[in-house]
């Protein structure tokens, strides 16, 4: 009996300990694996999202007047003047920015310096691959400081064909090593960035630790599209066994990707060090098991053996110890009910930790190309206020030109708070909530979009329910929604087309709806219209909407666009009675 007890019971801890081990075993594998793919294409859709920020800016600059300064050999220092402004303006997104002329002389530059040396000459210029990238090209470069990238872009001859030169960009590739580094917090991750021919272009700090800045090439399993992951032996990285997640560049907006890849590894003792320390648990569970287990077994055995003397003593001493012998032991059963419920807590851990790094990624994203993109907007509002400056100076202006003047400095100092508040994205300021007149506010952007609209041909109507609506709001913001709302349509509707902005009422909503007879917007995309850089205009930010419902969501309301009575597109902004006063 003895003996049938101490097998059974090390049978049974035996196997269901076994059992649970590979069990959790494998579901932490999976986990980790799906953490590390996910963590992989996250930070490769940030690169993306990086290099088409870089090529959209050459794209762009390389049209700017100011660079046919190189046609004179940028003889005033303008070019090289804007060209320091520019890299400034960046922070350590460039190392240099330079302008050279067609024989290749560089005669304006970022750094004084590099004027008069010529541009930077690659063997393997290619292409960016994308739509409407204005021809950029690329070349990859290598020195005893690591590895590198220069962007290059046409500039055209604003007067006549062909071209006058090109701008070059040498981008400062210490930013990308940052970036590796930022995403795994010098944690036991590392990442590695791989082009597609398998060469490693860029590292994050654990790996440079080891490994320094010599040429690395890997001969693992890259996917062609999409996300893998596979275990993997880390020798040439200085790693024991690696768990590897791999994703592959998937191109953003117009750019279509370069084919690198970025590989998220952790080392297997790393990531199994949960399970491992588990096992030791049990191991050490079972032998306590075993060892009290022993002893009742002992006990048990002694009590029944010892009273075999007669059979009626041994009976009633026999039915009496057994009244008096304890329940049967049921501790490792209580043990693995602990073991099954700690389990499920780690899992909803893991669950609620996945959300929190899936946002916390867009939101950096969103705030990283909001800046890059409100850097964008100072450029040509500097020129407009310069021209409205110089319009200003013109004799014979009549009344209507000066109050068309007054638009331009009026806005073009609004266009300055709104690049403020981009720049501050991430940190966005609290509204100056104060009771406004709404259909003031509405009046106001029709005049200063009146210009717009009959130079369009497209009637601008309002309809209101009452004389006044008073709503607590914060004037400027919701003058800055109403234009981003009304621009949209007009950039929509054809010629003739018809735009309204109507509001309504009752005794705890009010509404204000803007919509107009242009194409609609299709039923799929109502969503993803409000998302961060999703555009349907040739040459749109895609921030607008994304604003414009921040804005609302802030003031207690919400946005929905829906099909208007003419069978364009309608948004309708909706604020309780929480921000609306009499």
């Amino acid at each position: 009996m003895f003996r049938l007890l101490f097998w059974t019971l090390l049978g049974t801890v035996f196997v269901v300990g076994t059992v649970s081990f590979f069990q959790f075993r494998n579901a932490l594998r999976a986990e980790i694996a799906g953490n590390l793919r996910f963590g992989a294409s996250t930070v490769m859709q940030r690169i993306d999202t990086l290099l088409f920020s870089h090529v959209e800016n050459m794209r762009v600059w390389s049209r700017l007047e100011v660079m046919q300064d190189i046609r004179v050999n940028d003889v005033d220092k303008r070019l090289s003047h804007f060209l320091s402004d520019l890299h400034a303006g960046q922070g350590t997104a460039y190392a240099a920015l330079l302008g050279a002329n067609v024989q290749g002389r560089v005669v304006a530059a970022s750094q004084p310096l590099l004027i008069g040396g010529q541009a930077p000459v690659g063997d393997a210029w290619r292409a960016i691959p994308g739509a409407r990238l204005g021809d950029v090209s690329m070349a990859e470069t290598r020195s005893t400081e690591g590895w590198g990238v220069t962007l290059r872009a046409p500039v055209p001859n604003a007067f006549g064909t062909g071209e006058i030169g090109h701008l070059y960009a040498v981008l400062d590739w210490h930013a990308v090593e940052q970036l590796l580094d930022e995403a795994v917090d010098h944690g036991s991750r590392n990442l590695l960035l791989v082009d597609e021919h398998g060469n490693v272009i860029a590292a994050s700090a654990g790996i440079r630790a080891r490994v320094g800045a010599r040429s690395l090439k890997l001969d693992w399993r890259l996917p062609r599209q999409g996300v893998v992951s596979y275990v993997r032996d880390g020798a040439a990285l200085g790693y024991g066994t690696l768990l590897v997640g791999a994703a592959t560049s998937a191109g953003y907006q117009q750019f279509q990707g370069l084919g690198w890849h970025i590989v998220m590894m952790e080392p297997t003792a790393v990531s199994f060090g949960p399970i491992w320390r588990l096992l030791w648990s049990m191991l050490a569970a079972l032998l306590l098991t075993l060892s009290a287990s022993l002893w009742i077994s002992s006990r048990l055995a002694n009590r029944i053996a010892l009273p075999i003397v007669a059979l009626t003593d041994f009976t009633r001493r026999f039915r009496q110890r057994e009244s008096a012998l304890p329940p049967p032991p049921t501790t490792h059963i209580y043990e693995v009910q602990e073991l099954h419920r700690a389990y499920v807590e780690m899992i909803e851990a893991l669950a609620r930790s996945r959300e929190q790094v899936v946002r916390a990624g867009k939101l950096a994203v969103v705030g990283e190309m909001a800046a890059i993109m409100a850097h964008e907007v100072r450029t040509p509002m500097g020129i407009l206020r310069s021209s409205a400056q110089l319009l200003q100076r013109q004799p014979h202006l009549g009344e209507r030109e000066q109050e068309l003047i007054g638009f331009i400095f009026s806005e073009t100092e609004r266009l300055n708070r709104l690049v403020t508040l981009l720049l501050e994205c991430a940190r966005p300021a609290p509204p100056d909530f104060r009771p406004t007149d709404v259909h003031a506010i509405i009046d106001s952007v029709l005049g200063l979009l009146a210009s717009r609209a009959e130079k369009a041909r497209v009637p601008l109507t309002r309809s209101f329910s009452e004389a006044e609506l008073i709503l607590n709001c914060d004037r400027e913001q919701m003058m800055q929604v109403l234009l981003n709302l009304v621009l949209n349509a007009l950039a929509f509707v054809g010629e003739h087309g018809r735009v309204q902005i109507s509001t309504s009422q009752d005794t705890s909503n009010v509404w204000i709806n803007v919509e107009d007879d242009g194409p609609g917007i299709p039923e799929p995309l109502r969503q993803a219209i409000f998302d961060p850089f999703f555009s349907r205009r040739e040459g749109g930010i895609g921030l607008g909407l994304t604003i414009v419902q921040q804005i609302v969501q802030v003031h207690g309301g919400e946005i929905t666009v829906g099909e208007s009575t003419w069978g364009g597109a309608s948004f309708t902004l909706h604020f309780n009675s929480n921000g609306l006063r009499k």
